[in-house]
């Protein structure tokens, strides 16, 4: 039996190997490109859930038409613009041209966000300048970028050691809310949709309240510098989303997020999640 079972094995393979020399005789490996973010929810969200994350399911979209597979997991963020510029990672989700200067970017941008901050109701802040977060606890994302003028008073606070509390990780929204409503911090800055969109999630809406803080930025799915297909990732992008925007496709995916177009109003308010 072991005889016959080895022979039938080393014939097996014998035919593998001739048909691998027969064009068209097995089906060529499809492309993969792989993106990498932390939560950022409802741009990305949970990998392999009934809503990824808006940006994740265009991409998907758009590069299955072409018969690329779209890899996706949760990485964070330092981690990931590292893991980007070094080639190890095709693509990043959310990033702006600030942070990413050195990356691969298309013409068309995967929505707008704005700097926002949170407040537990009732609180009473209002954000008038940088210098008016003076007294306050404020809890942010380790490595983020945000407004010039915000960047300089995380640094200089961070460092003094004074009431500037940076989160590090996967799901640091999450955290930094939590951190906010145990009363450990006054305030969380983040982007104004994800603050929104994780308050409704998690059925905090009523106990915390969001004010935008600065004017939308443009975010992409930016490429690495070190993949010569880079270009024309972005390129394929680009005319996905375009076909996606004129079919009515992208409106369709938004809606599941209770967004709109980011080019009609910036995408600007989100409503809470369908189904929660």
């Amino acid at each position: 039996m072991r005889t016959w079972l080895f022979t039938r094995v080393r014939l097996c393979g014998l035919a593998v190997l001739m048909l691998a020399g027969v064009p068209g005789a097995l089906p060529a490996r499809a492309e993969t490109i792989t993106l990498r973010a932390d939560a950022w929810c409802p741009y990305n969200c949970a990998p392999g859930s009934a809503r990824p994350g808006y940006v994740v399911e265009i991409a998907r979209e758009v590069f299955a038409a072409r018969g690329i597979e779209v890899d996706y997991a949760l990485m964070p963020w330092a981690r990931a613009l590292e893991s980007v510029r070094q080639g190890k990672i095709s693509g990043v989700i959310g990033a702006t041209r600030q942070e990413g200067e050195d990356l691969v970017f298309g013409e068309e941008a995967v929505g707008f966000s704005s700097d926002a901050l949170a407040a537990r109701r009732g609180y009473g802040f209002t954000y008038r300048g940088a210098e008016s977060l003076d007294g306050h606890r404020l809890a942010a994302v380790r490595d983020y970028s945000y407004e010039p003028e915000i960047d300089a008073y995380i640094a200089a606070h961070a460092e003094a050691g004074e009431a500037v509390s940076l989160a590090s990780g996967e799901d640091v929204t999450v955290q930094n809310l939590r951190k906010l409503l145990a009363n450990r911090v006054d305030l969380v800055l983040e982007d104004r949709n994800v603050l929104d969109y994780t308050l409704a999630a998690e059925g905090l809406t009523g106990l915390a309240e969001s004010q935008a803080i600065s004017a939308p930025e443009v975010i992409h799915i930016a490429f690495s510098p070190a993949d010569p297909k880079a270009a024309d990732h972005a390129a394929v992008l680009d005319a996905g989303l375009r076909e996606m925007r004129r079919s009515g496709r992208l409106a369709e995916i938004l809606s599941r997020y209770g967004l709109t177009d980011w080019t009609v109003g910036h995408a600007a308010a989100v409503a809470p999640p369908p189904g929660r």
